[in-house]
């Protein structure tokens, strides 16, 4: 697979905290041990220059949604909250 890097000029732009693939959960109001995880499968900068990720989750349908980073915890929260 070709490596692709993508560098930002803006000077307001920052570094996605997920890239793809990587293992995200979706926050909730639930205890952390319910939290539904997925993986990152695209990401979009939007025009206030907060990144927002396209992820599918672990589920046998593949259902997918949008997530700001704000609402997403990466692997290593997740894991050790289980």
């Amino acid at each position: 697979m070709d490596i692709i890097t993508i560098t930002f000029a803006h000077f307001c732009a920052q570094a996605p905290k997920y890239t793809f693939n990587s293992r995200v959960a979706m926050k909730s109001n639930c205890e952390p041990s319910k939290w539904a995880i997925a993986r990152v499968t695209g990401l979009r900068l939007d025009d206030d220059n907060i990144w927002n990720y396209t992820i599918v989750f672990d589920y046998p349908l593949g259902y997918c949604d949008e997530l700001p980073e704000s609402e997403l915890a990466g692997e290593e929260e997740f894991l050790c909250l289980n």
